[in-house]
């Protein structure tokens, strides 16, 4: 099952949401069935997630916004159930392994989808969106391609270790075009070809340096990488800090309006903010004369400042402790090194694509990272499990 789920969301097919959410369930019996459960739980980081969705569902109800309609309600039910994924991981023996192994497997479906679709098209006109959002669809592949840095003992022959994911996961996300993932690539493919190449001789090292160099430069050059490097960066420049007027920044006028009006509700309502309800209503009455330019949004695209306009500034107090939570206990923890890259990949892809978006706002998002964050923390527990008689193997089995 935890296979399955890895190896589907990069297809952006939600079988992860229904993965977790089994997993979320069998968790919430395990720890309701023990009182010792229970307070082991709270006083873990899955307890941190429950008490943050337990707050932000009583800001709701102390709104009166309890009804189908709310977004924010249905997400933080989600979230509360996803919270017990951890203790639910007890059926399943070698949850990392087989996450890292799914994972793998599907960025080889992401290359194969994003090959077909642009075989079918004869050369994508539009950006790739793998029959979804182009955005969410680039996010989970970047998260898909962090993952799978982290090596295993023992892989099988057509899922090895190395860097082949990361560098293979770089062509759908080039196609999709998401700026907020595509400076991110580069930084993670660099980190973890130099950590890779620690281990190699000197000889063979310096070669390697030598030969990325002029795979890099011969990329840059490249006509389609410069067109798409000037469609999405370049125009950025050239329309904001030189004032070409011929550019076409539509999507980045929009999120100034949305960024300025939030900041400015934000002000009037800083500890509990206002909910997702009465968000964008808030926002507009705010906007003045670019209230139109805010219609048919459902978030800021900006995770910092949706977080506190849902819950204000206690609300991001929690969701900051929930980062740092995570971190903590898996830089902390036994874990091989390269489960603790990847844990650092996957926080800094979350965070650079929530400046410009909101991963967490999305059912198979929000899934993904909880199911990818539940593994974690649940190979850490079974380390630290370990008597000191038995083997201490940091890598998964």
């Amino acid at each position: 099952m935890v296979t399955a789920a890895s190896a589907t969301f990069t297809l952006y097919i939600s079988v992860t949401l229904v993965v977790a959410g089994f997993f979320g369930l069998a968790g919430l019996y395990v720890t309701l069935s023990n009182r010792r459960r229970f307070l082991r739980h709270l006083r873990s980081w899955g307890g941190l997630v429950s008490v943050y969705a337990l707050f932000s569902l009583s800001l709701i109800a102390w709104r009166g916004e309890i009804e189908a309609g709310n977004r924010q309600l249905g997400f933080m039910c989600l979230l509360l159930g996803l919270s017990f994924i951890t203790p639910g991981l007890c059926l399943v023996r070698h949850p990392l392994r087989q996450f890292v192994l799914g994972a793998r497997i599907g960025i080889y479906g992401a290359v194969v989808l994003a090959l077909g679709a642009l075989i079918k098209e004869g050369g994508l006109a539009e950006r790739y969106d793998g029959q979804g959002n182009a955005a969410i669809v680039a996010f989970l592949i970047a998260i898909a391609a962090g993952m799978s840095t982290i090596r295993l003992k023992h892989p099988p022959r057509l899922l090895p270790n190395g860097l082949l994911y990361l560098l293979l996961a770089c062509f759908p996300i080039f196609l999709t075009q998401t700026r907020a993932v595509l400076v991110v690539m580069p930084v993670l493919c660099l980190v973890e070809f130099v950590m890779c190449s620690l281990d190699w001789r000197p000889r063979l090292r310096n070669r390697a340096y030598v030969g990325a160099s002029i795979g890099i430069l011969l990329l840059l050059l490249a006509p389609p990488v410069q067109s798409m490097l000037t469609e999405r960066f370049v125009t950025v420049y050239d329309y904001y800090v030189e004032g070409a007027p011929d550019r076409d920044m539509q999507s980045g006028d929009i999120r100034l309006v949305m960024w300025q009006s939030a900041m400015t509700v934000i002000e009037t309502h800083p500890l509990t903010g206002v909910g997702l309800m009465d968000m964008f209503t808030d926002m507009k009455s705010v906007a003045g004369p670019n209230a139109g330019m805010l219609e048919g949004f459902k978030h800021p695209h900006n995770i910092v400042l949706q977080e506190l306009l849902a819950n204000g500034v206690l609300g991001l107090a929690f969701m900051l402790a929930i980062l740092f939570g995570f971190l903590w206990t898996v830089i902390a923890s036994p874990l091989e090194d390269s489960a603790k890259r990847a844990a650092l990949y996957v926080t800094f892809t979350a965070v650079a694509f929530g400046m410009l978006h909101d991963p967490f706002y999305h059912e198979l998002c929000m899934s993904t990272i909880m199911l990818f964050s539940g593994v974690m923390i649940a190979q850490v527990r079974r380390l630290r499990l370990l008597t000191p008689a038995a083997e201490r193997s940091k890598a998964p089995a």
